[in-house]
């Protein structure tokens, strides 16, 4: 059975990351996944790595708010995060969570020789962002681009595979909410 990992970042209840966790969480349990949603506004997730947390994550070793949603990672198959656009990109929030839980040695590690290792191999991740503006804006003015370029190196570079950045502007937005069995 697959285990899907819903990562949720909105401070707005009735906003349209909650119409998306709350559509794709009914999809999934249909579908007889199992599906564990994380909302980081209600965790009250601190998004400001430390200096403590650099150097821990050399050591492997992380804070207990860290080794929590770690595990919740690790036993994902499938990661979907869920976050309005701000300023031509994730909130800081979600920028937070990426760079505190997803940290070296955990997510990804250096050998010796400085290349790589992918720890988040065999795992996929897709991303749902609602933005203010429409889809063809971002689209021409190159913003879309930017941040698929931006938010796929975040995940390749931990071995994600990437199967979806979506992107619902308010000339799709009605369409895509209708569409999210589709989409997952």
């Amino acid at each position: 059975m697959k285990n899907n990992l819903i990562i949720c970042c909105s401070p707005v209840t009735d906003s349209c990351s909650n119409k998306i966790k709350n559509g794709l969480t009914e999809i999934l349990t249909k579908r007889n996944e199992n599906v564990e949603v994380r909302d980081l506004y209600a965790l009250k997730f601190d998004p400001v790595i430390t200096e403590n947390d650099i150097s821990s994550a050399f050591q492997g070793n992380y804070s207990d708010d860290i080794k929590i949603e770690q595990e919740y990672i690790r036993n994902a198959d499938n990661i979907i995060l869920i976050f309005p656009i701000y300023s031509s990109s994730m909130p800081a929030l979600m920028k937070g969570y990426i760079d505190r839980v997803l940290s070296q040695n955990f997510a990804y590690s250096y050998n010796k020789d400085g290349s790589m290792n992918k720890l988040m191999a065999g795992k996929t991740i897709s991303t749902f962002s609602p933005m203010g503006a429409t889809v063809e804006y971002y689209e021409k003015s190159g913003i879309k681009s930017a941040m698929d370029s931006i938010f796929s190196i975040t995940f390749v570079f931990r071995g994600f595979e990437v199967l979806g950045i979506n992107y619902f502007g308010s000339d799709n937005r009605e369409e895509m909410l209708s569409e999210l069995e589709k989409l997952i």
